[in-house]
């Protein structure tokens, strides 16, 4: 009975409204992911295999956030638009990671710098977005920032630990 009526309430949408929550629940699955990932760190097998996951939902949220900025107006917007912000910084992390970001490169400072400039345009976007969202969903620009802080930590951190030994 309860999920014939979810699947009503579903199927009942518009396609905009699945975008939106396709938005909202793909960066939710991403940040649950994210955790599970950094939980399983020590195990070789399990870490490569949660960080593939992570990487697959973040490309599939990534997609849905670029679409929710072609299609949406308004507030939905800017929600599309903090998420890709928030994701396209984690990207750069990511392609860092698959090249090999755990050991020096002979040329570190270009993933550095291209994760600072996206940084910092994330860091604008994001700050927008939360001045025009007006719903619930207004916390979820400043969680952003705050993950995206810690990520830059620990790119700082390489980055003075490759500059000393390199």
């Amino acid at each position: 009975m309860e999920m014939e009526r979810a699947k009503q309430l579903f199927t009942g949408m518009d396609r905009k409204d699945q975008l939106y929550f396709a938005n909202v629940w793909g960066i939710a699955v991403f940040g649950l992911f994210l955790l599970f990932t950094f939980t399983v760190a020590g195990t070789d097998t399990a870490l490569r295999v949660m960080v593939i996951l992570t990487e697959i939902f973040g490309v599939v949220t990534l997609a849905a956030g670029i679409a929710g900025i072609i299609y949406f107006t308004g507030e939905r917007r800017w929600f599309s638009i903090a998420v890709v912000s928030f994701l396209s910084v984690w990207a750069i992390f990511a392609i860092g990671y698959e090249i090999g970001l755990g050991e020096p490169m002979s040329n570190y400072w270009l993933l550095f710098i291209t994760y600072y400039i996206f940084l910092i345009a994330s860091v604008v976007f994001i700050r927008l977005s939360y001045s025009r969202i007006d719903n619930v969903l207004k916390v979820v620009p400043a969680v952003f920032l705050f993950i995206n802080a810690l990520l830059t930590l620990y790119m700082v951190f390489l980055n003075m630990w490759w500059g000393l030994t390199a």
